[in-house]
């Protein structure tokens, strides 16, 4: 392998350019998925720089120097994931070409929108996600009906549905009409589905879901 004072380990060039965890990275290459220059390694311990080529399951492996996020308005009718077995639209039809190896941290589903954020380093995506960190996430949520002050207290108690507990959510009211509101929502975690599960279990529906931020 070429070597110099640049050089950094194998599994943490591909954790950093990847979605996998470096422990993750490493149980790769132990099942033999992952080349240096065409040749199949069996062990973690290697170093490697920008000449080497890289490959993961026959996919090249960026040799990545510079971390970047990309903040990204995500429009509803469309997917976080790079590709769809149904053929749905996904954000990586829309967003520049130069940012199509990136990943996604945290997702929106389907019909959600606002802002979403990518990276091409995936120790940044696993810092944002990790719960540990406990970094804020607000909505802005239209939901059909009224909301009154007795739901206001569930949602800021947390809640337990289906048998998944919800922590307690940060929320305000923003306006209302007899026949819609619109609410501020700040959560702590990122539940599958978390907030239309909340107000499915109260029988109201959510017509629009806005990510507003994400993070400090």
């Amino acid at each position: 392998m070429k070597n110099n004072k640049n050089s950094e380990r194998i599994s943490k060039v591909i954790a950093r350019s990847s979605q996998y965890s470096r422990r993750q990275v490493e149980q790769l290459i132990i099942e033999g998925r992952v080349k240096i220059d065409g040749k199949i390694i069996d062990r973690p311990n290697i170093n490697v720089n920008s000449l080497n080529k890289i490959l993961l399951d026959k996919k090249v492996i960026d040799y990545k120097t510079n971390d970047e996020i990309f903040i990204f308005n995500k429009p509803r009718g469309c997917l976080v994931t790079h590709s769809d077995p149904e053929g749905r639209k996904t954000i990586f039809n829309i967003i520049p070409k130069k940012f199509e190896k990136y990943i996604s941290i945290g997702r929106l589903d389907y019909n959600s929108e606002g802002l979403l954020l990518l990276t091409n380093n995936g120790d940044i995506k696993r810092y944002f996600e990790l719960p540990k960190n406990n970094f804020e996430r607000s909505y802005k949520v239209k939901v059909q009906g009224k909301i009154d002050d007795k739901i206001i207290k569930s949602l800021k108690k947390g809640l337990f549905i289906n048998k998944i507990k919800y922590k307690p959510i940060i929320a305000l009211v923003e306006s209302s009409t007899p026949t819609y509101t619109w609410i501020i929502m700040t959560l702590r975690e990122g539940k599958n589905r978390e907030i239309r599960n909340i107000f499915e279990s109260f029988n109201m529906t959510v017509t629009r879901l806005i990510r507003i931020s994400y993070g400090p």
